[in-house]
């Protein structure tokens, strides 16, 4: 049997990619972690165990591995030659567990396939243990479902399993709480911080030598090298391991000087001018770190050892980390999560796949153009950099067309490419920390001490300690060095009043070229950061950054307005990827929705920018990557971008569909334009407030009934009556700051400026005045109070209708920047903005119970069926998708059928879409066009993680819509067949519709002799891809793909029987 055989089964039994998309994925982001692989783990267990490893090859098992992507692998694979021992696979899981890279291992052997998770950390007495194994006559009989490659592509597998794939147990994560419980030790113990990470720094640098074998397996520091150092006196004896040498206070400092003298660099004290300055940084040091008992360092001791008892209850994982296999980004990044103390002052820590995901986008791997100098004007901990710094010397590799970079290369790269600023002394000491392990890590350690590799003075020369906007240091001057850079990336510090952070930004936004062009808004100086960087970058270079999405996309007024207007004006916005809806999962500390922006330094053109905004799967799948699928991308020229204000929130839950009735909906008046045209005045409720000085005497007020409430009582639905209300007896209310009592006079509406969760709706209700005094009430300032004169009193019913129905919560969804990326409540301003229909006295007339108000708002409006559904699909399924969790509507399996005590409706969801595309189509070329459609069904309980449809253009081949039930194996078979057949018209590479989870695929069916062009559409099983308006969505996309020609109907796939 040949080595390979059960991979060769896998791919024709569970459509796996073949084995050579395995072992030499064609794509550069797969390719690059199939190097490392088999460089990090398949040649520590070759040397290891040399008999069991012959033959052994080692890759990773990637979700799209001919796309450029650079994702988390679904696998790291070996594959052995011959039954391997315990103590192999023992070895082979933590070492796979350190690579962190993915989520699982899967060993080959001989007649068997064995799955282990990589988020369970090795245990001292026990052998990991299989999530799922399967043999040679399990893949032949089709025995081995659970690792069909849909179940593993769409994280189906992952799901089912997900309790031995918690996130918590990677080996980033557990060093990372490690650490801080070491830190939390040592500081209770008296150590200061700064001190700390020093050392825990210079101890996994240590750790890496110890660890990091040359290619004839022999670690760069090793006991011949130790026991030359006791020979030459610089350690008093002779050690083997680390952990040894922290319990004896000298000879650890010994050690430092001599891998400082050995390979200079930042690692280590003694950085000033003259020796004596030298010698008093280290004394300084010593003397911190010098107790009598040595406490500190043997502290250390314990946690390298192992002995060390962490808050968790357990001892240190430390010994079971293998800090060469650890991929050195992860180290900057857990890093750079770790000394950040700035929580809550806009400096966030950047996940490692969003830095992965924009430099796929401005630096890719694939590329032979290596000499770029690239800046992070907020570097941290460096992880921009780092990533950065490994792309360039695989981009000097492929220039070059060598395996291996001289260290003097990658010393020249580190000196002249790679730039940083930061505020912050302690990021930037681990910034050139993480630099100085990339590059050890490039070098074979052979050459640590034969070539004398020496490291390049990075702080202070290419890192720089410093405020961005200060204008005194060289490298960062917005004159004397612009167009110095050809790409800025980052994640720059965001927030309310972050301006308060520098001492220099309002200079530099006064600067003469800068005066009035660029202002910030709310003091939120991560904008700023965009044009400064641009002023640094050359002609036509690249800023890529993470910025604050609300002043960016979202604020429709003021300073965020007029700084987005002279972004769009002065640069060409490339990409915007909108994270709002992901903010809780990339940023644990953070409130503010986030978003990243590409611009080049050129001047706009008509070309449209791509606007992205991905939503959470609610799975494992967040933490590992973004999922980007057809409908979160749409288009947007300049002209729409500083014209249309809203597009952002529209596209956001939107489409093309939804920006029309928007536009529509804005030709309707709005309690703000009739309050313009003083025929309705309102105001925010009352303020009672804190701050004495800010307080008014408002003695009107008094003896008012008022509403005290945050919410409407109970049995209000039209009316609001207020004799049931408490007597006001306050007369000093710090807001409304300007008096308008008129507001809260009768005729009166009272509407709530907060999205109520269980009812999904806003509220508002017209007051019935007090009986004696015949006045209206006041309200808190969650209320807005509305009122109009006795002859436009048929505008408050009309407010009323509209505020109470799904056309405000779809209004207000697709064009408030704040309710639809993360607050419920809406400011006043948006709040007046609701469209109301033609005022009418007999307006609620038929209005009698809440089921009435849609009915009656649609017909007020006029609206079609198809804009009716836009609506209905925003109210039911997106916001509650948005707002809820993995068991909200939409993320639902959909129904195979529905069964009552009267019939059987099968595919209730897929066959009302169904029914609206064909709807679609038929209006677009003609209702007298056949058209039918097919949805596959598994036939047993046995449920695919994607549904399959066919829709048959030209001809009716069955009436409607028809449910074709087949058996799993036989729908996996035909959705392998679309997959190569979407691969074949599919140039790019963008994945199979596997990896891509929504596709559509052209091909013909033959059906009495005819080929009938026929569309598929393949997308997973969860409701809000089977709704209504994505059908209007999705037969729009394929009128066009029609129209344009960009179909491919000449490849047959079925023939349908007669």
């Amino acid at each position: 049997m040949s080595q390979s055989r059960m991979l060769e089964l896998a791919h024709e039994r569970l459509y796996w990619p073949e084995p050579s998309q395995i072992w030499q994925p064609s794509g550069s982001g797969p390719k690059v972690y199939a190097q490392l692989a088999s460089e990090k783990i398949g040649e520590k267990i070759e040397r290891e165990f040399p008999d069991d490893a012959k033959g052994l090859e080692v890759s990773v098992l990637a979700a799209n591995p001919e796309g450029d992507e650079t994702e988390a692998p679904i696998a790291i694979v070996c594959q052995f030659s011959r039954p391997v021992s315990q103590a192999v696979i023992r070895e082979t899981h933590r070492l796979a567990w350190s690579f962190s890279r993915a989520r699982s291992l899967i060993t080959v052997e001989p007649q068997l396939l064995r799955v282990w998770s990589c988020c369970e950390p090795p245990q001292e007495e026990e052998e990991p243990k299989t999530v799922f194994e399967a043999t040679e006559t399990d893949l032949v009989q089709q025995a081995a479902d659970a690792l069909q490659w849909v179940e593993l592509v769409s994280g189906q597998f992952f799901q089912e399993h997900e309790s031995r794939f918690k996130r918590s147990g990677a080996a980033d994560q557990l060093l990372l709480k490690n650490l801080k419980d070491v830190r939390q030790q040592l500081q209770n113990d008296g150590l200061d911080n700064e001190t700390i990470h020093d050392l825990l720094a210079r101890i996994i640098f240590i750790q890496f030598l110890f660890q990091k074998q040359d290619s004839k397996g022999i670690p760069a520091l090793n006991e011949r090298i130790l026991q030359d150092l006791h020979n030459q006196r610089i350690l008093s004896k002779e050690y083997r391991e680390l952990s040894e040498i922290l319990e004896n206070f000298e000879d650890t400092y010994n050690l430092f000087r001599w891998l400082n003298n050995k390979f200079n660099g930042d690692l280590f004290p003694g950085k000033g001018e003259t020796e004596e300055e030298r010698e008093a940084e280290w004394q300084a040091e010593m003397q911190k770190v010098w107790t009598e008992d040595n406490r500190y360092l043997v502290k250390l001791a314990q946690f390298a050892r192992g002995d060390l008892d962490m808050q968790s209850g357990q001892l240190s994982l430390w010994r079971y980390y293998s800090f060469d296999v650890i991929p050195l980004d992860f180290i900057s990044s857990i890093y750079e999560e770790f000394v950040n103390k700035k929580a809550g002052r806009g400096i966030h820590y950047t996940p490692e796949y969003i830095v992965d995901f924009i430099l796929d986008g401005v630096l890719p791997w694939n590329d032979k153009e290596w000499d770029l100098k690239i800046l992070d004007p907020a570097c941290g901990s460096g992880i921009f950099l780092v990533k950065a710094f490994q792309r360039l010397i695989c981009r000097w590799k492929t220039a070059h067309n060598s395996q291996r970079t001289p260290a003097h290369v990658l010393r020249t790269l580190l000196e002249n490419n790679i730039f940083g600023v930061d505020i912050d002394k302690e990021a930037v000491r681990v910034a050139s920390f993480s630099l100085y392990l990339t590059m050890l890590d490039s070098i074979d350690p052979l050459e640590y001490w034969e070539n004398e590799v020496r490291f390049p003075r990075l702080r202070n020369q290419s890192l720089i300690n410093s405020d961005f906007f200060a204008e005194d240091k060289e490298g960062f001057r917005t004159n004397e060095d612009s167009a110095t850079y050809d790409l800025v990336v980052g994640n720059a510090p965001w927030g309310k009043n972050s301006v308060e952070l520098s001492d220099y930004v309002i200079a530099w936004q006064n600067r003469a070229e800068n005066q009035g062009k660029w202002k910030d808004s709310y003091g939120n100086i991560g904008l700023l950061f965009l044009p400064k960087a641009a002023a640094l970058t050359k002609s036509g270079g690249t800023i890529a950054m993470m910025q604050p999405a609300m002043p960016i996309l979202f604020n429709q007024s003021g300073p965020a307005k007029e700084f987005r207007e002279q972004l769009f004006s002065s640069f060409k916005v490339e990409e915007i990827v909108n994270l709002s809806v992901l903010r809780f999962g990339l940023f644990k500390d953070a409130i503010s929705p986030t978003c990243i922006i590409t611009l080049l330094n050129a001047q706009p053109n008509d070309e449209p920018l791509n606007y992205i905004c991905p939503k959470p799967e609610f799975t494992d799948e967040d933490n590992y990557r973004l999922v980007i699928e057809p409908h979160d991308v749409n288009f947007i020229h300049s002209n729409e971008a500083l014209s249309l204000t809203f597009i952002w929130s529209t596209f956001m839950w939107g489409g093309r569909r939804d920006l029309s009735l928007i536009g529509s909906l804005m030709q309707y008046p709005t309690l703000g334009s009739l309050n313009d045209q003083k025929v309705v005045t309102y105001i925010q409720g009352i303020k009672k407030g804190s701050q004495s000085a800010k307080k008014k005497v408002y003695e009107f007020w008094r003896g008012r009934r008022i509403l005290k409430s945050n919410n409407f009582p109970d049995d209000t639905f039209k009316y609001l009556k207020a004799d049931n209300l408490p007597m006001n007896q306050d007369i000093e209310f710090e807001r409304p700051r300007n008096t308008n009592p008129q507001a809260f006079d009768i005729p009166q509406l009272i509407i709530k400026q907060s999205w109520i969760t269980n009812q999904r709706k806003f509220t508002a209700a017209l007051v019935e005045a007090d009986s004696e005094t015949q006045q209206g009430i006041l309200c808190k300032e969650s209320f807005i109070s509305v009122h109009a004169n006795t002859e436009n009193f048929a505008w408050l019913d009309a407010a009323w209708l509209s505020y109470n129905s799904k056309l405000a919560v779809y209004y207000l969804f697709l064009t408030s920047g704040r309710f639809s990326s993360f607050i419920h409540e809406v400011k006043p301003k948006e709040l007046m903005k609701v469209p109301l229909p033609k005022a009418d006295t007999n307006l609620l007339a038929t209005i009698h119970h809440l089921s009435d108000i849609d009915n009656a708002v649609y017909q007020a409006f006029l609206l079609k069926e198809t804009e009716k559904i836009l609506i209905e699909d925003i109210f039911s399924y997106t916001l509650p998708d948005f707002k809820g969790d993995s068991s909200s509507p939409g993320r639902r399996r959909t129904c195979r059928a529905n069964i009552d005590l009267l019939e059987t409706e099968e595919e209730p969801e897929i066959s009302l879409y169904c029914k609206y595309f064909m709807r679609v189509i038929r209006a677009g070329f003609g209702q007298d066009k056949e058209i039918c459609a097919t949805i596959f069904q598994e036939s047993n309980n046995t449920y695919l993680p994607m549904r399959l449809v066919a829709i048959y253009l030209n001809k009716s081949i069955h009436d409607g819509i028809s449910v074709e039930t087949i058996n799993s194996p036989v729908l996996l078979d035909r959705l392998n067949q679309l997959n190569n057949l979407f691969m074949e018209q599919d140039s790019s590479d963008t994945g199979g519709i596997f990896y891509q989870r929504v596709a559509r695929v052209y091909a013909s069916t033959e059906w009495h002799g005819e080929q009938i062009p026929t569309v598929y559409l393949i997308k997973p099983d969860k409701v809000r891809y089977w709704t209504r308006s994505m059908a209007l969505r999705d037969a729009d996309e394929v009128s066009a793909d029609i129209m344009l020609g960009r179909t491919d109907f000449e490849q047959e796939l079925e023939t349908v029987p007669q």
